[in-house]
């Protein structure tokens, strides 16, 4: 209020003026110049016992007409809002899971084709069934099957004698090797003839014991003379013109072999 109310006394004469005109038609719109300058005081008031002037009617009570010196107004605190209650926050709601598509059955692999086989007679899979079982040593089979194997080790032994050898001496041993081998062949083929089994027992073999070249050709020639020999014998107990034909063969081989045996063994001794 006291940097309101105007010192000088034309001041306070317009401002007597603007208050009653900006509080007419209300309660208690006394002017508070009157209520503050006591009769007799009218005129220029200086600041100062302005200022001691309100000091004073400040301290009076209400009945003895000061008029109490207005607290200054303070602004009302503006409402705050009231906080919301913290809310339960809801779970997000989980995305949806991406539809698998449905799983194809599972179809077993298909099987690859089989690869073609060379033609010929030497196809592994087109080979008959290895003979299993033994059978008695009279049969004429088993003889066959005897003969086959006799012949494979002539033929394993020629081979290892012609590495002795040198010249023509290795050819010639060389060749006879090749001729028990084609006979051990015919053996084998005449035995699946027979029995509808094969028979070529290859992996018995083993290395030959040769402890002298000399020895090992005169040993030679005594197993030829005897497979000649055997061979004769074993035609008698066939009719088949086909088996008598084979064993006339294999025993003229013989007698061949026993003739080249005993050329080696003349041109070397002399």
């Amino acid at each position: 209020m006291e940097k309101i109310i105007p010192c000088s006394l034309k001041d306070q004469e317009v401002f007597q003026r603007v208050w009653q005109r900006v509080m007419a038609g209300r309660e208690d719109c006394g002017c508070p110049i009157e209520a503050i300058i006591p009769p007799g005081m009218e005129g220029d008031v200086s600041c100062q016992r302005l200022e001691e002037l309100m000091r004073l009617n400040a301290g009076r009570p209400a009945e003895s007409g000061g008029a109490p010196e207005a607290a200054p107004a303070q602004e009302a605190p503006e409402p705050q809002p009231e906080p919301m209650p913290p809310s339960e926050e809801a779970p997000a709601p989980e995305p949806p899971e991406a539809e698998q598509p449905p799983a194809e059955a599972e179809q077993p692999p298909a099987e690859a084709e089989p690869m073609p086989q060379p033609e010929g007679p030497h196809r592994g899979s087109d080979l008959p069934r290895l003979w299993e079982e033994p059978q008695p040593v009279d049969d004429r089979t088993a003889r066959l099957r005897r003969q086959v194997m006799e012949a494979l080790e002539g033929w394993q032994f020629y081979r290892h004698l012609a590495r002795r050898a040198r010249g023509a001496d290795a050819r010639v041993l060389n060749t006879l090797a090749g001729e028990l081998h084609r006979s051990a062949r015919r053996l084998s083929a005449a035995y699946f003839l027979i029995t509808g089994l094969r028979y070529w027992p290859s992996e018995l073999l083993s290395a030959p014991a040769i402890p002298s070249y000399w020895g090992a050709l005169r040993r030679r020639h005594q197993l030829e003379q005897q497979q000649e020999t055997a061979f004769r014998l074993a035609a008698d107990d066939w009719e088949d013109p086909d088996m008598l034909e084979l064993y006339g063969e294999l025993g003229e081989g013989c007698q061949r072999r026993c003739r080249q045996l005993r050329a080696l063994l003349e041109q070397d001794l002399t």
